[in-house]
């Protein structure tokens, strides 16, 4: 597991992230728990953290909890905030 990074910025419900380029999301998804596998599979660089939200029927704070553990350890980087939600 990737060090406590403490510069991150926070993100809100209309932030949209990606995976990250070097990342092999085929191998990584056999080793994440069930919870952050789903959401790093629907991670597609168009959806924000509520569309993520409503399509694995988990709130905003448990999605934007899985997707801070999952951009702490590298997985995935914020692309910006969807100003037009």
């Amino acid at each position: 597991m990737a060090e406590f990074r403490a510069k991150e910025t926070p993100f809100g419900a209309a932030t949209v992230f990606r995976v990250v380029a070097e990342i092999d999301v085929t191998q990584l998804v056999g080793r994440l728990p069930r919870r952050e596998r789903w959401v790093l599979l629907l991670v597609d660089g168009k959806r924000t953290l509520t569309e993520l939200a409503h399509l694995t029927h988990r709130s905003e704070l448990d999605v934007g909890s899985t997707l801070a553990r999952l951009l702490q350890w590298g997985y995935i980087e914020p692309i910006h905030e969807n100003l037009f939600q």
